[in-house]
């Protein structure tokens, strides 16, 4: 074909050649688009499972900060194990004083090196919770001996209370003897007497359900397990009985408030000032006497509340007045005469011999004056009960644990070998209450547990194992409860003083109602003494925030009917004396007798407050390695 002829035809001739290119480009592009759409899905469903495995995913930053945050946490963690267990043992900015810490062994020569101090983490005798209690010198056994272990309970001093639990919250007094009340194990009766008990040099007749002839100890030589929980319960006690003292200290606390004269002048002499307490305004002057030269104080007595206010047995107040700011100086004992004084009434102070300072004695300035109170003043009347290991109705479905000792533990692990292997046969162990067997770590018998009150080892120690509703390397959680007698204007110190207990207390229910028994005794209808065995520490009140009261009577731990938190065996209400005439003998008998203060008027402000908590009993804190995560103890 010549050039003329394509020329005139192209047109023609590219229109023919279309379709045969767009076949080979859509071929090409097809093939080409495919393979990369398949990649995608590839990529696509790659992704998607990887997603899958992972539930939230995270961006690396996260990650990161995430990572921070969890060491950050470790180090605090770690330092508030360490700041709660050095307050527990009395110790603040590296130095530690003894009477503050919360931990301290029984008085004895042979169990002093255990006692916890600056150097625990260091001292190899300063022992973690749980471990072997070295035998070297017959140490265990010294908890066999009434003037180490029942010491700690009672230790009566001529002419003092005395150094035990029981005896520094005097004159508080406790329901039928400290020695119903407190769990300890009992010792035989010595016929010697004793302050706060009922009997014995040391204690009562061993108590509820205590042991005769032989001390509740036994004959065998205590195991570590025993002592460490024998060492808990007198802690705890210890505890919870020092805020009650807290309590009745600061209420009898003065503070000096200004004094003016007859002309609304201030007066600023040293040896004439005016003090006030909670209850109290008490205007003192010391002065010298004419005749010889003898320094005398007088004054006068203001109650400051709208209700009246008895002034103590034998119708006497005792105001302890410091006679300069000497901190080894002694008080003089300043007494004053009178029955009782009206609400916002003001007494006169009737001067006596009693009134005039010992020769020789000058003062230099009325520094301080505190209430000396008795068994007719104190706030907190009674301790009705204390019961450790007592569940309040937020956990009575909790169910209690044992310490983390390595004999339970491996007892733990046999019952729950022998729950799900068939059952034994004749001659199969028998386990003990709360699936606990019977006599293990102790001296054998019955494991029934003592929930207040003395007891042989086998029932205070062994058969208590199950007492923590929580339990971590770093702190024990326990719950407990108390009951106690006292004035209505009082109940928030109470509550405030376990509030801010140097042991953590934290408070989970309370309840309170009107005492309606008697104080030189119980009767059938009211105190402590009401209904059967299931009438113990049961919940009125559903919270702190809300409180109730049983009408109807006494029994300051009266249940709900049908209710009986925590299912707790306790035993029933402890037996107490009849009802005797008020009067010399009875606990207002003092010096004279009552006269127009009648029975309810004694008892009219008072009220039963029970208290529920959970005890926070830290562990020993371990050395640290890395200085920024939590370490374990061997």
């Amino acid at each position: 074909m010549n050039k003329d002829t394509l020329k005139k035809h192209h047109f023609w001739i590219l229109i023919g050649l279309i379709p045969l290119l767009v076949l080979i480009a859509f071929v090409v592009i097809t093939s080409e688009v495919g393979a990369a759409i398949e990649q995608k899905v590839a990529a696509v469903a790659k992704t998607k499972a990887e997603l899958a495995t992972k539930q939230s995913p995270k961006p690396n930053d996260g990650i990161t900060k995430l990572d921070k945050q969890k060491e950050e946490l470790e180090k605090k963690q770690t330092a508030l194990w360490k700041e709660n267990w050095e307050r527990q043992i009395g110790q603040a900015a590296g130095a530690q004083g003894p009477p503050k810490n919360l931990f301290r062994w029984p008085t004895s020569t042979k169990l002093a090196r255990f006692n916890y101090t600056a150097d625990y983490a260091t001292n190899p005798d300063q022992l973690k919770f749980g471990a072997a209690i070295p035998d070297t010198t017959g140490e265990p056994n010294e908890f066999k001996k009434a003037e180490v272990y029942l010491a700690e309970f009672t230790n009566p001093r001529p002419g003092s209370p005395g150094t035990g639990m029981a005896d520094i919250v005097a004159p508080t007094t406790f329901s039928g003897g400290w020695d119903k009340v407190l769990r300890h194990v009992s010792f035989p009766n010595t016929g010697t007497g004793t302050a706060g008990g009922t009997g014995g040099a040391f204690a009562g007749p061993g108590g509820a359900g205590g042991a005769t002839g032989a001390a509740g100890w036994g004959d065998r030589q205590p195991t570590s397990e025993q002592l460490w929980l024998a060492l808990e319960d007198i802690w705890v006690q210890r505890a919870l009985l020092g805020q009650i003292k807290l309590v009745n200290d600061q209420i009898g606390a003065f503070a000096q408030v200004p004094l003016n004269d007859a002309n609304n002048r201030p007066v600023t002499a040293p040896l004439e000032r005016a003090f006030e307490s909670r209850v109290w305004r008490v205007e003192i002057k010391a002065a010298p006497r004419p005749s010889d030269g003898r320094y005398v104080m007088t004054g006068t007595l203001k109650n400051l509340t709208d209700r009246l206010q008895l002034l103590g047995n034998g119708n006497n107040m005792t105001l302890n007045v410091w006679l300069s700011d000497d901190p080894n100086a002694q008080p003089f004992g300043f007494k004053i005469g009178g029955e009782f004084v009206p609400g916002g009434a003001a007494l006169k102070i009737l001067q006596t011999d009693d009134h005039v300072l010992p020769v020789g004695t000058t003062p230099s300035k009325l520094a301080r004056v505190e209430q000396v109170f008795d068994t007719r003043t104190v706030p907190v009347r009674r301790i009705e009960r204390v019961a450790l290991g007592y569940r309040d109705s937020r956990h009575a479905a909790v169910e209690l644990l044992t310490p983390k000792f390595k004999v339970y533990e491996e007892e733990a692990a046999k019952l729950a070998a022998a729950a799900a292997a068939p059952a034994a046969g004749p001659g199969g162990a028998m386990p003990g209450p709360a699936g606990v067997p019977m006599g293990i770590g102790g001296a054998g018998g019955s494991t029934a547990g003592v929930a207040e009150g003395g007891g042989p080892v086998d029932s205070v120690l062994d058969g208590n194992k199950k007492r923590y509703v929580q339990v971590t390397d770093a702190v024990r959680r326990m719950p407990v409860a108390l009951c106690v007698l006292v004035d209505q204007a009082y109940v928030q110190d109470i509550l405030m003083a376990y509030a801010n207990s140097p042991l953590r207390f934290q408070i989970t229910q309370t309840h309170w109602q009107r005492f309606r028994g008697t104080l030189g005794g119980l009767g059938t209808t009211g105190g402590s003494v009401s209904g059967g065995p299931d009438d113990v520490f049961a919940p009125v009140a559903r919270g702190v925030e809300g409180t109730g009261f049983t009408p109807g009577g006494g029994g300051g731990l009266r249940p709900l009917p049908g209710f009986r938190p925590g299912g707790v065996g306790l035993p029933g209400p402890m037996g107490v004396p009849p009802v005797g005439p008020m009067g010399a003998g009875t606990p207002f008998g003092g010096g004279g007798s009552l006269t127009s203060v009648t029975e309810s008027q004694l008892t009219s402000g008072l009220v039963e407050l029970t208290v529920y908590g959970i005890v926070s009993l830290y562990e020993k804190f371990p050395a640290e390695t890395t200085g920024t995560a939590m370490t374990k103890q061997p």
